[in-house]
């Protein structure tokens, strides 16, 4: 009677343990299946590379015109600059959840937008490699996403050089070269990140930021070289155009258009090629060094037409 009771008991606690595992991986499953049946919008360059980088754009039914990297998003939508959303334009995809970088719209409109029951998820913007990787491993968890997202900060680490012991030139970083004057990026930027691993000494970091700078200030600097994203070296009219800029008259750099045009999102937005936006600039550094044609970028191009994250 004991031995029958006892093998009762075991078989109860068994049928038990197996109902609650199973009821275990019903909600693990029901819940993976409801994050890979929410309809996102990203906003930020750098928040959509990472959600695709995660295998989870085919989620992604819009994004902003930060958003130009992979070359997958610029089959999708847009929803205007993410600085500047509109509640109208966004609310017409239907989204179930917004993935969005700090600085975001402005708070009435995401207040406007979260009112209709649309989930807003605001992400701090990185501006080191320790914040990429927490963001990384934030959207990966928010995505259902967690082995990828262990997976790309693995690779991230891994592409990521010794940052460089000594200097060998001098670079500035110009965001605007305008008849409103010069914006130069300073301390505690991504370019300035760059140039840091690159070995190149930034004339600009005397001030924090993306800020204004005098351009005789700048021209007492004569740095060897000027570098720029892509979309505002087009906007002024290309390569020969933007060194022709009057501002920059008084630069032996300008004369001679030593100017590097980096992607945008890559040069001004922490992501995970921040590892190539490093080699690009090193490797036009030694070839300038080396006497070596670099003043016409021939055979890659940067490719990106929009507007950065910042």
């Amino acid at each position: 009677m004991k031995l029958q009771q006892l093998f009762s008991d075991t078989f109860s606690v068994s049928v038990v343990s197996v109902l609650f595992a199973f009821g275990l991986l019903s909600h693990s499953f029901a819940h993976a299946q409801a994050h890979h049946s929410q309809k996102l919008i990203t906003a930020g360059g750098t928040i959509t590379e990472i959600v695709f980088a995660l295998d989870a754009g085919d989620r992604v039914i819009a994004v902003d015109q930060s958003s130009q990297y992979p070359q997958e998003v610029k089959q999708l939508p847009m929803v205007g600059y993410y600085r500047d959303l509109a509640a109208e334009g966004v609310l017409s995809f239907a989204p179930d959840k917004i993935l969005a970088i700090e600085g975001v719209g402005r708070s009435e409109v995401i207040q406007q937008i979260k009112s209709t029951g649309v989930e807003v998820t605001v992400y701090d913007k990185p501006t080191s490699p320790e914040g990429l990787v927490k963001l990384i491993q934030q959207l990966g968890e928010d995505l259902g996403k967690t082995a990828q997202a262990q997976q790309l900060i693995a690779q991230f680490n891994a592409s990521l050089p010794s940052k460089a012991t000594s200097s060998t030139a001098k670079a500035v970083f110009l965001l605007s070269a305008s008849d409103r004057g010069l914006i130069a990026a300073g301390t505690e930027t991504v370019p300035q990140l760059i140039f840091n691993y690159a070995g190149i000494d930034n004339v600009a970091a005397q001030h924090k930021g993306f800020k204004g700078i005098n351009n005789e200030a700048l021209a007492l600097q004569q740095p060897d070289f000027l570098v720029a994203p892509y979309h505002v070296v087009m906007s002024a009219g290309g390569k020969d155009k933007f060194c022709q800029s009057p501002i920059l008259r008084l630069l032996k750099a300008a004369q001679e258009c030593r100017l590097l045009v980096m992607d945008s999102l890559q040069s001004l937005g922490m992501t995970p090629r921040l590892a190539q936006a490093i080699a690009t600039l090193k490797n036009w550094r030694e070839k300038d060094a080396n006497g070596q044609t670099v003043l016409k970028q021939s055979a890659h191009e940067p490719t990106i037409y929009g507007k950065s994250d910042e």
